[in-house]
């Protein structure tokens, strides 16, 4: 045996050694526990994704809506089919029957509802497209919603607010 291979062996023994020694003062959980190993890695990460997320809460203004991908497309497509439920409506009838027009009502309504959740007015968002669109869309629904309360309706303001829509996903 060589001195290198001696050195070697020396090493391993002491590292074997220290090895004892570190199981002696290492507490039971860490020593090859499976289940609390999993059970500190589970409970580890929950407390990072909740400090996480009540950091992002506390580190924007006041006024900051910060809008979930799931939120925005939900809200989306809930826009995309209350305007299909508006063509269907128009393209039935040459005139508009006063159970139309309640039933025009109601889903601009809804729509307005749905633009209000993805923000409006002074309100900011993480989503800088909706942010610098979504007030003439409200302003169009609005418009909309006073045109065909009107008396006679007047439903004009439907096709500028399909165009609403246009505007912004052409960049889509």
């Amino acid at each position: 045996m060589n001195q290198t291979q001696a050195t070697n062996s020396t090493l391993t023994l002491a590292a074997i050694g220290n090895l004892h020694q570190l199981e002696k003062v290492t507490p039971k959980c860490q020593r090859g526990s499976a289940p609390l190993r999993l059970l500190w890695l589970l409970l580890l990460s929950v407390f990072l994704v909740v400090g996480c997320e009540r950091f992002r809460q506390g580190s924007y203004p006041g006024d900051f809506v910060y809008l979930k991908h799931n939120e925005v497309t939900g809200e989306m497509a809930l826009l995309s089919s209350y305007m299909s439920q508006l063509d269907e409506i128009m393209l039935d009838d040459a005139t508009v029957s006063s159970e139309q027009q309640q039933q025009i009502l109601a889903v601009l309504s809804n729509i307005d509802a749905s633009a209000s959740r993805l923000g409006s007015g002074n309100v900011r968002t993480n989503h800088l497209l909706i942010d610098k669109h979504i007030d003439q869309f409200t302003l169009d629904v609005n418009t909309a919603i006073r045109d065909a309360r009107a008396d006679p309706p007047n439903y004009f303001a439907l096709g500028r607010l399909s165009g609403s829509c246009a505007g912004c996903h052409k960049f889509r």
